[in-house]
Order: structure tokens, then C-alpha cells, then sequence
């Protein structure tokens, strides 16, 4: 499976796409005519959503409105995740008034020769207690947002790595890379990278990330990717100067159903 693939072949989408389910479980997960759809309880789009893995045998009009049914039953928005494997979907999806949210950019990047001097990062195996608190404290999630995202994390199967900056006793800077080894070459995630508001602008992000990246390394991973918000300027300036290249754009496409799920990529 070649790193690059301008094309967007839809081998390469799905993997990726296999990739991220991987390192973002949902709670529960249903397939419907080569469709996935995914559940969780309302935390994040990505853990909430229909992804589309292969072309319909039935009538996609048939199928969408069956979707609406269903997560309407969990109480949920439908939310549909339009990636080069979905496309021909979206102008069905706008003319049923869905509204198009996170718009986001996959990148990759090969890890090689990175120079891990002077990182302040402390990296550690497995998702603990105390990476998960500061996680939800940095990120401002409410009880009930924190406690679905625990049990989200804590469905990870691969292997994972806890990378945290500290000051004056605090976690300010914190972030996840999930390493899946299975494959030709061994990738990691970097996920959940956040940095304290007072902390901002004094290169942490990259501290974490890079020390995640030397870390999976070390794990056997040779290669790496994440997925960008595209008007988070700022992230998408750093990730690029990190060596990460833009792979394809993904975007939700979201019933007007009321703001009842987290607005997460």
C-alpha cells in the first residue's frame, strides 16, 4: 500500500478509513449494504456517523431514509461522512437539507530521520487515568462527554501512546498516537492534540507530536497520518511542517435535527 496516492483510489480511502475506525471506535457499530453506520452516544461525528465502504445493491434513497430512522431511535442526529468513497451521496444528502460541517484534510507523512533533541514530551505506553483527565480537563468536556469518550478509548484494540508537557505540576500539552502494526508497514494515528490555552504558541503541539512520532517509531510504525480540521490554519501550517502531505478531504453532511451531538471531526 503505497504512502501517496493523488488518485484517491478507493483501496487507498478504505484502508485509511479502516485505519481511523481502528483508532476511533464507536460504541456500536452496524453494517447495512456496504455501508457503516456507527454510534456514540453523540461524541464526535467520527464515532457517530454513515460511512460508505462499497456501492449500494439497494436504492441509496431507500437506504438514507432508513439511516434517518435509525439513529433517530438512539435519540441522534444523522449524520452521513462524505469521503472520495461517498461523493456521488452529497448532492443527494444536500437536497434532503443536510448541512455540510468539518470539512477536514487526512494527512500522511513517512517517518524517518526525526531529531528528537530537546523534546520535553513524556511519552508512556497504554491510556491511563491521568492522561485521560488532563485530556478532558484540556479539552473542556462535559461529564457525560468525558465518561462516552473513556469507554470510546478504552475500545481501543492497538497498541497506544500517551505523550504529555508538564508545568509547574500541571499536564498542559497532551496528546494519542494508535500504532496497528498488521500491515506491510506499521502506521500511527496521532490523535486528541491539545495544548492549554496559556500554553499556546510555545511549540508544544509540535514538541507532542514529534515525541509520538519517535515513539511509534520505536513501536515498529514507519509511517503516520492524522486528519485536520481545513480552516484550522494554525494546525494545518504545523502539520505541514512536519513533513505531513494532504492525502484527500472528508466533510459530514448533518440532518437539521438541532445540535445534539459533539461537534468533534
Amino acid at each position: 500500500m503505497g504512502l501517496v496516492n493523488k488518485d484517491n483510489d478507493g483501496l487507498f480511502v478504505r484502508f485509511m478509513e479502516e485505519l481511523s475506525f481502528n483508532a476511533h471506535p464507536a460504541l456500536n457499530t452496524m453494517y447495512y449494504d456496504g455501508w457503516c453506520l456507527r454510534f456514540g452516544d453523540g461524541y464526535t461525528n467520527r464515532a457517530n456517523s454513515v460511512n460508505v465502504l462499497r456501492e449500494s445493491a439497494l436504492p441509496v434513497e431507500d437506504k438514507v431514509r432508513y439511516c434517518e430512522e435509525v439513529y433517530s431511535r438512539q435519540g441522534l442526529a444523522t449524520v452521513f461522512k462524505i469521503t472520495p468513497l461517498s461523493v456521488g451521496l452529497d448532492s443527494l444528502l444536500e437536497a434532503r437539507e443536510y448541512s455540510v460541517v468539518s470539512r477536514t484534510n487526512l494527512m500522511v507523512r513517512d517517518i524517518s530521520s526525526i531529531n528528537n533533541e530537546g523534546l520535553k514530551a513524556v511519552v508512556t505506553k497504554g491510556i491511563n487515568e491521568e492522561w485521560q483527565r488532563a485530556y478532558f480537563r484540556l479539552n473542556g468536556l462535559s461529564e457525560k462527554s468525558a465518561w462516552v469518550a473513556e469507554k470510546i478509548q478504552g475500545n481501543i484494540v492497538n497498541d497506544t501512546l500517551c505523550a504529555t508537557v508538564t508545568c509547574e505540576n500541571e499536564i498542559v500539552a497532551c496528546g494519542l498516537g494508535v500504532v496497528e502494526n498488521g500491515y506491510e508497514h506499521g502506521y500511527v494515528g496521532l490523535y486528541d492534540i491539545v495544548v492549554s490555552q496559556k500554553h499556546r504558541r510555545k511549540g508544544l503541539e509540535w514538541d507532542i507530536c514529534t515525541s509520538l512520532l519517535v515513539h511509534a517509531g520505536r513501536c515498529g510504525a514507519d509511517k503516520a497520518y492524522l486528519q485536520v480540521v481545513a480552516e484550522n490554519d494554525k494546525a494545518v501550517k504545523l502539520y505541514k511542517k512536519l513533513g505531513f502531505v494532504d492525502q484527500y478531504e472528508y466533510w459530514y453532511r448533518v440532518k437539521k435535527l438541532g445540535e445534539n451531538h459533539h461537534n468533534f471531526g
